[in-house]
């Protein structure tokens, strides 16, 4: 019989290199989940501006993304929020996108609570429907948190 599998620490309960070696797995993972997105997009990844990045691992992820086209640079989310873009002019700092993706996502809630109650649109079935409104909602209220919580970006000055 082969030992049961260890269960992963929470990055807090690491030792530094535990912690590193852990960050640096997510981070990859997280950067193919973010790239893949990007692609689906319509944006190929140049380059990551990492001075700009946030990170909580695992839960939230937020990249500054160079594309390609010089043009256009991106803030993306991933981590256990939905994985999510947009144009780098919405945003001056990671907070201030964390607090965009916030919004868009309470507006993109609210757009499709309407439609829903409207009858004007139908993606499944009504309560997955509901289902799904209920979780961007709360994810949106989430995100909001963090961009709220001061203790969280005195280390990153913002």
């Amino acid at each position: 019989m082969s030992n049961q599998a260890e269960q992963a620490k929470p990055f807090n309960q690491m030792t530094p290199e535990e912690a590193e070696k852990e960050f640096k797995i997510w981070s990859q993972k997280e950067y193919v989940k973010i790239s893949k997105f990007c692609n689906t997009k319509g944006y190929q990844i140049a380059g990551i501006d990492q001075s700009r990045c946030q990170s909580l691992p695992p839960i939230l992820g937020l990249w500054y993304v160079k594309t390609q086209d010089k043009k256009v640079n991106l803030w993306c989310i991933a981590g256990e929020f939905p994985t999510d873009l947009a144009s780098s002019k919405v945003a001056e700092n990671p907070r201030e996108a964390l607090r965009y993706f916030s919004m868009s996502w309470q507006l993109q809630a609210a757009k499709l609570e309407d439609g829903l109650a409207e009858g004007k649109i139908s993606l499944q079935d009504k309560e997955t429907q509901e289902k799904f409104i209920k979780e961007l909602t709360s994810r949106a209220e989430n995100l909001y948190d963090l961009y709220a919580n001061d203790d969280l970006w005195k280390g990153a000055g913002l």
